[in-house]
């Protein structure tokens, strides 16, 4: 089983759409997914998502089901638990002194428990539990059951199963982090999802009926490089723009 999990590309937080570089994102991309052929797609309930997957849907032949739990990872996360730093904070753009700090935050589970999240207890772990079942529910489908913290592959599983998600940086790290058993905070604050970016998960099946996935690609861009078209530093914080 392949599963690809696509940032939307460069968005217009104002109006839940793109901008104008955005849309020029979202059409390189589905040069790219013209080469794909995917048993099905997902795609996010935001407008942001739905302008990316729209015309790489369209290359490929597809439609894509829009399911709740793949809209973004927002919890109402607006500050420190003291009540310093910025009022945007949301729970992966949080300052390195403060994250690095606390080792439960690199913790699979144990994250859930620092003191940050704890504030929005109510909201974030409903919300990462419906996550969870929402990618092992889709696995589901295919035969892939969630087991401990790997997959038991059903006897009529759809191995050769790939799997296309329009979605966010926040919702796919979290998802990520749940398939490959790694703390959602050190994607989120190790690695950059830039916008139209795609990600791709293999399963290994060394084991048998036993699966696990590991990230064969992460944040490539080369559908970008090939256009000439610069990468969307959005939701970087890097000081100068990263090359072609």
């Amino acid at each position: 089983m392949q599963l690809i999990f696509i940032r939307h590309a460069e968005p217009d937080y104002s109006v839940d759409s793109l901008t104008t570089k955005g849309f020029r994102e979202a059409e390189f991309l589905a040069r790219r997914a013209t080469a794909w052929k995917p048993t099905a797609c997902f795609c996010s309930p935001a407008g942001r998502a739905q302008a990316t997957a729209k015309p790489s849907l369209a290359a490929m032949g597809m439609a894509a089901e829009t399911l709740d739990w793949m809209a973004e990872f927002t919890i109402g996360c607006h500050a420190r638990p003291d009540g310093s730093g910025d009022e945007s904070w949301v729970p992966w753009d949080l300052f390195p002194d403060y994250w690095t700090a606390d080792p439960r935050y690199n913790d699979p589970e144990g994250w859930l428990d620092t003191p940050y999240l704890q504030a929005h207890a109510d909201v974030a772990r409903p919300r990462w539990e419906q996550i969870k079942a929402g990618i092992d529910g889709v696995l589901a489908r295919y035969g892939y059951r969630r087991e401990a913290n790997h997959y038991r592959i059903a006897p009529d599983a759809r191995r050769d199963a790939l799997l296309v998600f329009f979605c966010h940086l926040g919702l796919a790290g979290a998802a990520i982090g749940h398939l490959t058993h790694v703390a959602p905070p050190a994607l989120w604050h190790g690695l950059f999802m830039a916008p139209s970016s795609v990600t791709i998960l293999n399963s290994e099946e060394r084991q048998g009926d036993i699966a696990g996935f590991r990230c064969q690609v992460f944040g490539d861009t080369s559908h970008l490089r090939a256009a000439g078209e610069p990468p969307s530093r959005m939701g970087s914080f890097g000081r100068s723009v990263f090359p072609l």
